[in-house]
């Protein structure tokens, strides 16, 4: 990695990427921030979420059928849930969902009557627009599989809450290595042990104490 390390200052880095992050970046972007997002994968295809069906609680803003929805909400949680925040979730869901329908352009289905189905979402298509709307946004989009896999230590955080100087400590790719900072996202997941230059697999941590090591 020698003369190859890449420095970011930015406000706000968002670690993951699946919809909470990207919705957390986008918005972070648009108020005028300048985001990181960091994803264990590539961004829009990685996650639970890129891979399948989702549903959400989309309810129209309407008395009786939020009331409805939190009543039936609250028994399937055996009534621990608070309705000050499932209000909150059922008007920021209304809002983004309506978002990506008008300004991330999806396909949402229409019903018998015409009107849109927006109670669930094909994970591929919503991802890859996300994607799409964070990169339009300026958000800056990076991934920890060259860390996890790749041959090289390459990832360091620096956890400064104002903007670095010229030339700080934290630039300095031969101090990171000596403090051994430059990789401890890998050492730390325990990732990467036994993995040499050119090799083709990355031994990684054990899931039991029985199983055997997982490979990628």
């Amino acid at each position: 990695m020698t003369g190859l390390m890449t420095g970011f200052d930015t406000d706000v880095l968002v670690v993951g990427g699946g919809p909470a992050a990207t919705w957390a970046a986008l918005k972070a972007a648009e108020a005028g921030a300048r985001v990181v997002l960091a994803d264990k994968g590539y961004c829009g295809t990685s996650g639970a979420t890129a891979a399948g069906g989702t549903g959400v609680w989309y309810v129209p803003p309407e008395p009786a059928a939020r009331e409805a929805a939190m009543a039936a909400r609250e028994a399937l949680g055996g009534y621990l849930a608070d309705r000050r925040w499932m209000a909150r979730v059922l008007d920021e869901t209304y809002d983004r969902v309506n978002e990506l329908a008008t300004q991330g352009r999806y396909p949402f289905p229409s019903g018998p009557d015409g009107q849109p189905l927006r109670g669930g979402l094909q994970g591929p298509e919503y991802m890859r627009r996300m994607r799409i709307r964070i990169r339009r946004a300026g958000v800056r989009v990076t991934c920890f599989l060259c860390e996890a896999n790749c041959p090289v230590d390459a990832l360091y955080v620096s956890p400064l809450t104002r903007p670095l100087p010229q030339d700080p400590a934290v630039r300095d790719e031969a101090g990171l290595v000596g403090r051994g900072l430059l990789g401890s996202y890998r050492r730390e997941i325990g990732w990467g042990e036994g993995r040499t230059p050119g090799a083709l697999r990355a031994v990684g941590p054990a899931l039991a104490p029985a199983a055997p090591p997982i490979t990628s």
